[in-house]
């Protein structure tokens, strides 16, 4: 069994960080890969050294289009796609070397398995220091409610939140797309879609296999995340895919998940306080 991993690489000027992020990528243990670069209206050098790239591994495609923002770019590798499963990484962060082959195979283990999420090394550029994310245990469901068990994630741990550190199946992610009239957690609706289309099994892989660089300067604070209306938005979002109606277990989680996005509302402002 040998499937093949779509992999997708939004990019917008991210020229210094690029060159590690697709070395990452091609020096996987899991090689039967295609790696789709969608260049979202560069003005720097990434366009060309996305192209380069192509022209030395022929399981590149590179995507030029007009600038229209993360999730558009995401989109279009989407439709792009032709693997059987699905995989985002961002353009100025990296990939341990096994990361495609510790998260495939769990799917080839349980025919079950909906969704693999690994945990996640966080870089901080301007000092070299590392910290490990999201290694807490590997929840088991302990629920028969599948919207539960998502809700109690998302207020223990950060693990869903983002598309990255994630495989996806291609068949069910396809028919999904980035919300882009969003600006801000647009990746969580797009986690919780999936999973809505697939309440089978979650499969945690513990190991920081995916390397986020914080200090670029696509991942510096993000300034939707200062404005609390953003985060009303996505809450709101949060409860129409709970549905109408929630059972008071649902409601508990949501008020929980609530007061812990208000507390990173405030974290992020005072972190923006101190970067000024």
């Amino acid at each position: 069994m040998n499937p093949k991993i779509s992999v997708i690489v939004p990019i917008y000027n991210t020229e210094k960080y690029l060159s590690n992020c697709l070395d990452s990528i091609l020096n996987q243990t899991y090689k039967n890969l295609e790696i789709i670069l969608i260049d979202d209206g560069s003005t720097d050098n990434s366009g060309k050294i996305a192209d380069n790239y192509a022209k030395k591994d022929q399981r590149i495609k590179v995507i030029h289009q007009k600038n229209a923002g993360q999730s558009s770019a995401r989109n279009s590798g989407i439709k792009k796609a032709t693997g059987e499963y699905l995989s985002f990484i961002d353009s100025d962060d990296e990939i341990k070397p096994n990361f495609m082959e510790k998260l495939l195979t769990p799917y080839t283990e349980n025919p079950e398995t909906s969704l693999v999420v690994c945990g996640i090394l966080r870089k901080f550029l301007k000092t070299g220091q590392t910290e490990t994310l999201y290694l807490s245990p590997s929840r088991q469901q302990n629920t028969k409610n599948f919207k539960t068990f998502i809700l109690s994630l998302l207020a223990k741990d950060g693990r869903l939140y983002s598309s990255v550190n994630k495989l996806y199946r291609a068949k069910i992610a396809k028919n999904l797309t980035f919300d882009t009239s969003l600006q801000f957690a647009e990746d969580t609706k797009f986690v919780l879609d999936y999973l809505k289309k697939t309440p089978g099994k979650i499969d945690f892989t513990l190991e920081p296999l995916y390397t986020y660089n914080f200090g670029s300067e696509s991942s510096t604070i993000n300034q939707s995340s200062l404005n609390w209306q953003n985060w009303q938005k996505s809450y709101q979002n949060l409860k129409a895919w709970v549905g109408e109606n929630p059972s008071f277990t649902e409601k508990f989680w949501l008020r929980t998940i609530l007061l812990r996005w208000r507390i990173s509302y405030y974290r992020s402002k005072n972190r923006a306080k101190k970067s000024n």
